[in-house]
């Protein structure tokens, strides 16, 4: 059976593009910096589904495909190690996030729990959140804000956790009733968002309320497929539109800011990219899954 080239799959995957997000596009705001492979040891990434980083300069890659972790160091635009971390309880890390103690949380698919590991690489434990009013809790997605507490998507009993550092759920939101909820994320201020991938809404619910309200309408006109979304603190969310290799640039009130990025091999080209992580210098990685590496981009100042 023939291969089909890649000219075929960019042709193919155009078609899943929305014409009014392609007559839209803007020049890309996101300048591209570099491109990680592989790690210390020259092993290739494979497939990988998240990136995590934080303000002093971690960087984490949830290798799906190699069922590992792979830790690097980032500053002042360079890269540095790339440290294999292997463990028996996490198989399939897809979500990952480095709370304020350097522990990383990471979200395995296939056991559905989220799994802790010390600075040291260690296993530290699951994510047992106590308290909550219906067990178990089945996380589809997890954001950790500023204060360690975590945002825990439970799509089965159709809700969001907000679980403290010590454990316990101390907020309950019911989730929007949507077909495709894909992920959640929190902002400086302590606003929660959620992205339906299958209508392409995004939700918000603001530090005190007790229900999500959508932010605008439908945005399936400028977003194919959204499965991540993350704000930048600066007044604006990325959203991932895997399905149309771009990120999304929305206002905080939902307004359609313009796409970046493009599908395709090159540098700065993406092909069905999964979690992105902005730091606080700007830095943006970007878990471009399907072409087995991690992209670095600089936000636009």
């Amino acid at each position: 059976m023939r291969t089909p080239s890649k000219t075929a799959v960019l042709v193919a995957l155009a078609a899943t593009i929305p014409a009014a997000a392609l007559a839209a596009a803007p020049a890309a705001g996101l300048k591209y910096e570099r491109t990680i492979y592989s790690d210390t040891a020259d092993v290739a990434l494979r497939r990988p589904e998240g990136v995590a980083c934080d303000d002093r300069g971690a960087v984490v890659v949830a290798d799906t495909g190699n069922a590992r972790l792979v830790v690097f160091g980032w500053k002042e635009g360079a890269l540095a190690g790339g440290t294999q971390v292997k463990l028996a309880q996490l198989p399939y890390p897809v979500r990952v996030q480095i709370d304020g103690k350097g522990f990383v949380l990471a979200l395995d698919r296939r056991a559905k729990r989220i799994v802790r590991v010390d600075a040291k690489g260690a296993f530290a434990g699951y994510l047992e959140p106590q308290g909550a009013s219906s067990n178990p809790v089945t996380p589809a997605a997890f954001r950790v804000d500023a204060a360690d507490n975590v945002y825990v998507l439970d799509v089965v009993a159709g809700k969001v956790l907000v679980v403290s550092p010590e454990g316990r759920v101390v907020r309950e939101l019911p989730a929007p009733k949507a077909s495709g909820l894909a992920d959640v994320a929190v902002d400086s201020g302590g606003r929660i968002y959620l992205v339906d991938a299958v209508t392409a809404v995004v939700f918000a619910a603001d530090p005190k309320a007790t229900a999500f309200q959508p932010l605008s309408a439908s945005l399936k006109e400028q977003i194919s497929f959204p499965t991540y979304l993350t704000p930048d603190n600066r007044g604006k969310l990325y959203v991932v539109d895997q399905n149309g290799n771009a990120v999304v640039k929305l206002g905080v009130d939902g307004s359609f800011l313009g796409r970046e990025l493009a599908m395709g091999w090159d540098d700065g080209a993406v092909y069905y990219p999964a979690q992105l992580c902005i730091d606080a210098g700007g830095a943006a990685f970007l878990a471009d899954r399907n072409n087995d590496r991690v992209q670095v981009f600089q936000l636009p100042r």
